[in-house]
């Protein structure tokens, strides 16, 4: 991920303010941060995920090729385990976005309890 940051870092640079020294303070630039870090690790992870859910699946149906055509009850556990495959990759997509809002909806939340108390003044 160091490569791709030092690439971004360079593409964006910082400016300086040139009467105090300080580099500016660029809202921009800290969002393009961000989202570069965002895509990168949305990358890994839909990645990591299809990949292992590809190996898990294709498992399972070769298991499922091996069995004899009479055996229904062992191919419909096979394939619910597919399909609970997949409700458990969405169950984990799901807390980890949830995991990456938590401090903004915890913000949003205190701000609508202040924001009554304001107007009651």
């Amino acid at each position: 991920m160091d490569k791709y940051r030092n690439g971004f870092e360079k593409k964006i640079k910082p400016r300086m303010d040139h009467s105090d020294g300080h580099m500016k303070v660029e809202p921009f630039r800290d969002a393009q941060l961000a989202l570069g870090r965002a895509q990168f690790v949305q990358h890994e992870r839909e990645q990591f995920f299809g990949e292992a859910y590809s190996e898990i699946l294709a498992d399972l149906f070769v298991e499922w090729l091996k069995t004899e055509p009479h055996c229904s009850k062992e191919r419909e556990f096979l394939y619910h385990t597919a399909m609970a495959l997949g409700s458990v990759k969405e169950k984990l997509v799901g807390i980890e976005m949830y995991g990456n809002n938590v401090k903004f909806m915890a913000q949003q939340h205190k701000d609508a309890q202040e924001g009554p108390e304001e107007n009651n003044e």
